[in-house]
């Protein structure tokens, strides 16, 4: 199934912009802007939604038109929905993966993908996936718990960074 919603070609790069709650959500048009430069570099960004993202599909594909959706292909194929195994097999065809501090996240690392994760209100030193390819950006390092105080810039490097030391 990973194979047929991820096909050998694009270099992909995972996006996971939900989580338990909006605290620790790193704010949307961030991820959307994100994604959109990563389609310069020739990337072909892939987003995971959950079932409480819905409401975002929208208005990511209007900001990141190529950007893939396959849980969400998944769901309307399967009245169940995806399995959480599906995500690990497709973060093994990912490049590199950004998520807030969410599920998600933690089944990148899994997969083994190189991943960067974002802090805002927990600590990533005791909710950090396991991982030794993985770069955490806390919002505490530019002033204080909110999400929105990351600032884009310090993502892309974070995505340049993980990619360079744990790429082929």
């Amino acid at each position: 199934d990973a194979a047929r919603l991820l096909p050998d070609g694009p270099e992909y790069i995972g996006f996971a912009p939900g989580s338990g709650g909006p605290p620790k959500c790193w704010p949307l048009e961030n991820f959307i802007d994100l994604a959109s430069s990563t389609t310069e570099h020739g990337r072909t960004p892939v987003f995971f939604l959950g079932p409480q993202e819905e409401g975002w599909l929208e208005q990511i594909k209007v900001g990141v038109p190529g950007a893939l959706f396959p849980l969400q292909d998944e769901i309307a194929a399967n009245p169940l929905g995806p399995s959480p195994l599906l995500t690990i097999a497709m973060s093994k065809r990912l490049r590199a993966a950004i998520s807030n501090d969410s599920g998600a996240g933690h089944m990148f690392a899994v997969g083994g993908v190189p991943v960067v994760i974002l802090y805002g209100v927990t600590r990533p030193d005791k909710f950090q996936p396991m991982t030794d390819k993985l770069i955490m950006v806390r919002a505490q390092d530019f002033g204080g718990a909110e999400m929105r105080r990351i600032p884009v810039e310090s993502v892309k490097q974070a995505l340049d960074d993980v990619i360079k030391a744990h790429g082929a």
